[in-house]
């Protein structure tokens, strides 16, 4: 693959967000009206629609990590500079695909649904646990592959300043005090728990968007050998 194939490639997984980087319906919509009017049902899809959102995203952003790696390859080889680089693309790949494979696997909608019906929903609690570490995890995989990106760009010469990914702390939460005080109040605070769930990815799509920005207008403004 050449440098040019490999930079769209990137391109391709980064535009590929319009689709999977998407808001569900408003919550307050969903919680006041929707729910009751549909007697329930619409939470169950929601359920799953919750899930299938984070697993998509998870997929675009293991095929993004794997593009720009690839199209650093292409970068070194193009400069004569592969040798110099090739330990740090390894330990970058090894990365990336240990982090996808060790703590981000798939929660997997269809599954889940059917495990928590079956489970009158006792799987569905661990679905939201789930959930609730993913989109923390994430954002420290990305904090992590931006960090050693950026080296390694650095010693290749394509950027002359860091990528930087600011994790959101308000997402590292403990499942265990949140069902605690769902226990205590009587469901109460879960109303709270379920409006974070829902509105907590699209806190931080723009985060990941504006580093996916970086990277690839660096990547396009790599000047030819």
């Amino acid at each position: 693959m050449e440098q040019i194939q490999a930079v769209q490639q990137v391109d391709r997984y980064v535009h590929e967000r319009r689709f999977t980087d998407q808001r569900l319906v408003s919550w307050v919509l969903y919680f006041f009206l929707l729910s009751w009017v549909t007697l329930g049902i619409y939470s169950i899809y929601l359920f799953y629609r919750r899930i299938q959102r984070a697993d998509r995203f998870r997929d675009r952003r293991a095929h993004y990590y794997d593009a720009v790696i690839e199209a650093t390859r292409q970068y070194a080889e193009t400069h004569g500079q592969y040798g110099a680089a090739h330990d740090d693309l390894d330990d970058l790949q090894r990365f990336a695909k240990e982090r996808f494979a060790d703590e981000h696997k798939p929660i997997q909608a269809g599954l889940s649904l059917i495990l928590s019906i079956i489970t009158l929903g006792i799987y569905g609690l661990y679905a939201a646990y789930r959930l609730m570490r993913f989109w923390w995890e994430i954002q420290l995989t990305e904090q992590d592959f931006d960090e050693k990106l950026s080296l390694l760009w650095t010693k290749l010469e394509i950027v002359r300043y860091p990528l930087i990914f600011e994790p959101d702390q308000d997402l590292n939460r403990s499942f265990g005090i949140y069902l605690f005080l769902t226990i205590i109040t009587l469901g109460i605070f879960g109303i709270v728990w379920d409006y974070r769930l829902h509105t907590d990815p699209d806190k931080i799509f723009p985060e990941f968007h504006s580093a996916e920005d970086g990277v690839i207008s660096a990547l396009r403004n790599i000047p030819r050998p």
